[in-house]
């Protein structure tokens, strides 16, 4: 059996490059799914895209575990200090360093 997925408004602005999925569900599966979306007063659509959200973000933590155990990704620091707000850019003279980036380019 095959299902459209059309995610809510909520997951359309999270992610805005997916507006619908097909997915491919044995029968079985698709029976069980309607027995839960019915018991739990959601639609089937819904229910399916909870767990579609659920591994995806299950798949995510998995992979950036990976690059952590890997040495490849660090842990964010809870003592990291905030950036200051009170910035102010430095003026200085010559071109402007646009200018120059684009003129190396050349």
């Amino acid at each position: 059996m095959s299902l459209v997925i059309h995610p809510s408004a909520s997951a359309r602005s999270l992610d805005r490059g997916v507006m619908n999925r097909t997915i491919e569900i044995p029968d079985e599966v698709y029976a069980q799914l309607e027995q839960q979306a019915s018991r739990r007063g959601v639609t089937l659509p819904q229910i399916i895209a909870e767990l579609v959200q659920a591994d995806e973000q299950g798949r995510m933590a998995a992979a950036i575990e990976r690059l952590r155990m890997k040495g490849l990704l660090l842990t964010p620091s809870n003592s990291a200090q905030p950036a200051p707000t009170d910035f102010a850019p430095l003026q200085v003279q010559g071109k402007p360093l646009s200018e120059v980036i684009i003129e190396e380019r050349r």
